[in-house]
Order: C-alpha cells, then structure tokens, then sequence
C-alpha cells in the first residue's frame, strides 16, 4: 500500500511540476477561520480554508466538508494633489508643465470563496482539496491603471480575478502528511487587422482573432502533527499573467501602413512563496505562527508597453525601473474559546513592500510596508444531523506613511521636473469585512 501511495504521489509531481496571480487569499485569507488569525493555516485537518497555506493537512480529512464566503473590501489611500501631471517629456498638450490630481479613489470589491475537502473512500489515499475565488458578477477584472501618474498597482484590480487551485494530499501515517498541487493562470494572446479606406471606392474592414492558454503553477507541502502541536512547510511557485496584442492598421486606397505594433502587459502576478508555519494547543486557546517568503523578481507593474514592429507609431518609452526584492512576511495569531461552540480569534501580520525604493525618480508606481490587524468570531452547531459553523472575521490593512520626494529633472534626464513633483504622500488603509459558512457531510 505504501509503493502505492508512493507511485500516486510523484506521478501528481510530475503532473503539476511542467509549467514555470495581491491575489486574494495571500491579501485577506481563505475564510474566517485563517482571515481572523492574520491570513495562516489553523489546525483543524477538517477545515477546507486550510487548503491553500497547507493542503497536506487535508491528508488526515474525515469528512466531505464545504466552505462558502462573501466578502467586501473598501481601500481609504491618500489623496495626491497639486502634482506634475504632464511635461514635455511625458505629455501631449504641447505645454510645458501640467498640473492636476491623481486617482487614488479605488472602487469597493465584493469576492467570493468556496473550499472543497473530498476525502477519498479509502482513507489511506488521502484527499482532494479544490479552492475557488473570484470577484461576484465577473469572471476576471483587469486595469493597467494610469501609465503616468502614481498607481498602486498591487491594489487597483490585483484580486479582481478568478483563481483556482487543486491539491491531492496523501498521509504517511499518523504524524506526516504530503501532497501536490497546482494554480491556474492564463496567457492571453490576440491579434487585430484593421484595412481603412480613405476613398469612395469601398468601405474599411477588419478581422480579429483572440486565445486564452492556461498555465499552471505548482503547489508542494509537507506537514507533521503530534498531540498538541502542527509543523509545515508550504511551496507555491510564481505565476505569470499576461496579455500580448498584435494590431495592424492599413490605408488600402491609398496603400500605406500606419499601424504594426504589439502591446504587452503582466496582468497578474504572483511570487513563488515559501511559508513555514507551527501551531500549539493549549486548550483554552491556541497559538499559531509563520513565516513566508516571497520572491518578487520577476513582477513588472501591469502598464501597457507599445512595442513597434514596423509602422508609424513610437513605442512606448520605458523610463521607469523598478527596484524590486524578496520579502519575509511574518503572522501571527490566537483562537480562544469562550464556550465550546464559540470561538474568539486574533490575529497580526506584517508585510513588507516588494519595492525597494523610496519613488523619487523616473516612474509612479507605488507601494507601501503594510500592518494588518483582524479579528472575528466563529460558532459551531448541528442541524440536520450536519456539523455547521458560521464565522465573521474584519480585517485592517495599514500602509506605512511616506512623502515622496521628486528628484529634479524630467524622465529623459533634461532639464524640468518630473510627473508627481514636487511630492506627494504615499499611505492609507483597506478594510476588509467577511462572512462564511461550513458544512460537513
């Protein structure tokens, strides 16, 4: 039986292993019973939320088990006003200088979630785990932002997407736990032809052709339980997002190309993550801690870049360089029980920027060390002969005040000022309120 579950084990390796998107689990958590304990694993091996920072715990699952939610999220960031929005370097109008306001006024999110735990007939094969979320009423929202001005472009539309994610976890015994799994992104690719007529002889037409590839990212993790207390280790690998566009434009009475140009952009990103983690009962509450790594080297800010392949048109200039870096996010946090069925959970993270800049020179796009604090409560009860919890969890998000100072020239490096001189504040706040339920069957 062991070679068995062996053989099945890298096989899954292998499956998911053959490939290279703030996504919203890795922002506000899985449900309200890991968002309340600042986005981490808790120890229950029947709870689905768990699914996504330590799927091998599903390995020691007992029952099919359900998990729905609803949440919104509202962003409060600074406003940015009375700054440099257009020079000559940058701008259109054909002035010399600019000045206006950027938009830091994002629109609310509403997301859902749904954790599915399917242990298989025979227990010593393990279980199925499958994670969904998306924003409601969409399928994927995405927004390049301004490609001038300040962007907060880990927040404008970064968990406005679908996500999926699926794991076989396989228990060694009693006390360890394997499993592999993979995440689902896509690359997006489209092509336009566009003939104008400029005469009275016939009519302008064109043609376009667009396809849609998934890619997969894999998922490993390793887990060990005894009495009281649970160890892991979690790998997900990056995932990369991205559009490409090829447009074509011709004049065909008179012959003449205007147009042959690509456009490109990483829609979404997500690093490759290492997470360690370790929880310990001791019975009236419980403590959990980990530790994530996240390597960002690959991000590129989600701005369209023109690219041109032969007509009329400049490509995009590409002043700005980002100055990007791994980073440790630690959390920690605590379940008290009130009562049997009520449970009481706090929880601390703090998340470093992936931008190892202080933004005063060429390019906006803007980022912040973040605190976040959260909280809520869960209840456990029967009906219908079903175990059911419902929970409610509130999470604040702090970012870390900065004043962004415009070193003195314009992007090309001639004489002028920059866009968002002469500064402006970086910082504000996102709250996140959640609601779920959890059946077991």
């Amino acid at each position: 039986m062991f070679k068995l579950k062996l053989k099945i084990f890298l096989f899954l390796i292998c499956l998911f292993s053959i490939t290279t998107q703030a996504s919203f689990p890795e922002f506000f958590g899985t449900g309200p019973t890991t968002s309340t304990l600042g986005n981490q694993a808790n120890s229950d091996h029947n709870d689905p939320a768990n699914l996504y920072y330590i799927p091998a715990l599903a390995a020691w699952g007992e029952k099919v088990v359900v998990g729905a939610t609803m949440s919104a999220t509202t962003h409060n960031f600074e406003d940015i006003k009375g700054i440099i929005t257009e020079n000559s370097t940058t701008g259109q109008s054909g002035q010399t200088t600019v000045t206006g306001d950027a938009n830091t006024n994002y629109e609310d999110s509403i997301n859902t979630s749904i954790n599915l735990l399917f242990p298989l007939r025979d227990k010593d094969l393990g279980a199925i785990g499958l994670s969904f979320f998306a924003p409601v009423g969409r399928l994927t929202e995405t927004n390049s932002g301004s490609p001038k001005l300040p962007e907060y472009s880990l927040y404008r539309t970064r968990y406005r997407r679908t996500q999926l994610y699926f794991n076989y976890a396989l228990p060694l015994g009693e006390n360890w736990a394997i499993s592999a799994g993979a995440h689902l992104g896509f690359q997006v690719s489209a092509r336009v032809n566009t003939q104008v007529s400029l005469s009275n002889n016939y009519g302008s037409s064109g043609s376009a052709k667009t396809k849609i590839d998934p890619s997969l990212g894999a998922i490993l993790s390793l887990a060990h339980r005894d009495q009281d207390s649970l160890s892991y280790f979690t790998f997900q690998q990056e995932m990369k997002s991205n559009l490409e566009a090829i447009a074509t434009g011709d004049i065909s009475d008179p012959p003449l190309t205007l147009i042959n140009l690509s456009l490109e952009s990483m829609i979404y990103y997500d690093p490759h993550i290492l997470r360690i983690g370790h929880s310990r009962d001791f019975g009236l509450f419980e403590l959990f801690g980990s530790l994530e790594y996240q390597m960002w080297e690959n991000y590129k800010a989600p701005v369209i870049r023109v690219n041109n392949l032969g007509g009329t048109v400049k490509a995009s200039d590409r002043f700005e360089s980002l100055n990007l870096r791994s980073i440790f996010v630690p959390k920690i946090g605590v379940l008290y029980h009130l009562t049997d069925p009520l449970g009481l959970r706090f929880g601390l993270s703090y998340r470093q920027s992936p931008f190892d800049s202080d933004f005063s020179g060429a390019g906006n796009t803007i980022d912040a060390d973040v605190f976040m604090a959260s909280s809520g409560l869960t209840y456990d009860f029967k009906f219908f002969q079903k175990d059911i919890q419902v929970g409610l969890s509130v999470q604040y998000h702090r970012l870390s005040e900065k004043t962004v100072t415009k070193t003195s020239g314009q992007e090309n490096g001639a004489t002028g000022v920059k866009i968002g001189s002469p500064s402006f504040k970086v910082g504000g706040n996102v709250l996140m309120a959640m609601g779920g339920l959890k059946v077991a069957f």
